[in-house]
């Protein structure tokens, strides 16, 4: 799945390229935002649903996009959950903070020159 999200932006990036767009950093930064964040409120799902008694026999993964991130490689718990979706969030605050930076360069130069 990360192989696929990667694949695209690159994609997305070389086509904005080519075309010459100004804003081609700031808008494959808004899509990598886009896939964080749904990553993050899945993962947020996920972790959630681990802490109710009752919901699962046992503990299981909620959702498809949580499973494409944590798969069946590793022991499944509740901590683990919680330190995926910690990360997530952690990444997608990255990603807020770039895409914001790129705006703000991209449109200075943009009104400078």
């Amino acid at each position: 799945m990360l192989l696929v999200v990667i694949g695209i932006t690159i994609t997305f990036f070389i086509l904005l390229y080519k075309r010459n767009d100004n804003y081609k950093f700031s808008k494959t930064t808004l899509i990598l935002f886009g896939v964080s964040v749904l990553a993050n409120v899945s993962l947020s799902h996920n972790h959630i649903y681990s802490l109710i008694p009752g919901i699962h026999d046992g503990i299981g993964i909620s959702n498809t996009i949580a499973y494409s991130i944590i798969t069946d490689n590793v022991q499944w718990s509740a901590d683990l959950f919680k330190r995926v979706y910690n990360y997530s969030t952690i990444v997608s605050g990255i990603l807020l903070i770039l895409l914001l930076l790129s705006f703000i360069k991209e449109s200075y130069r943009t009104t400078a020159g």
